[in-house]
């Protein structure tokens, strides 16, 4: 549909470090539809490590089986750095659903906006 081309469409180029919600909206998006490669290539995260260690089934993103995002809203956006918040259900590989709130942590770089912290919120 065209509404969802323009949540998840490539923003490569210009005004592409405008909006830190449709990089993280881009993130959730890769995620759930398995794309974990696209998904990190929207981050910069050190404690995620390599892509095999994002990916890892069994302590990383590839463990997700589905995702369903809920919510998300900017929280803040100052400079070269910006916070936008998550809600979203994840269904592990052994059909276990646990619902999330997550503070994602952004920062420009080159020009993107980076996912560079990811804060699950008790």
């Amino acid at each position: 549909s065209l509404e969802n081309d323009n949540i998840t469409g490539n923003n490569a180029g210009s005004g592409a470090a405008g909006d830190p919600k449709t990089v993280v909206t881009r993130f959730l998006n890769q995620v759930a539809s398995q794309n974990l490669r696209g998904a990190y290539e929207v981050s910069s995260n050190p404690s995620w490590g390599s892509y095999e260690s994002f990916s890892n089934p069994n302590t990383g993103f590839g463990g997700f089986k589905s995702l369903h995002v809920k919510n998300i809203s900017s929280v803040s956006n100052t400079g070269n750095n910006a916070s936008v918040n998550a809600t979203y259900d994840v269904t592990d590989k052994a059909g276990n659903t646990t619902a999330l709130q997550v503070s994602f942590g952004l920062r420009q770089e080159d020009g993107q906006w980076k996912i560079s912290s990811y804060t699950i919120i008790p």
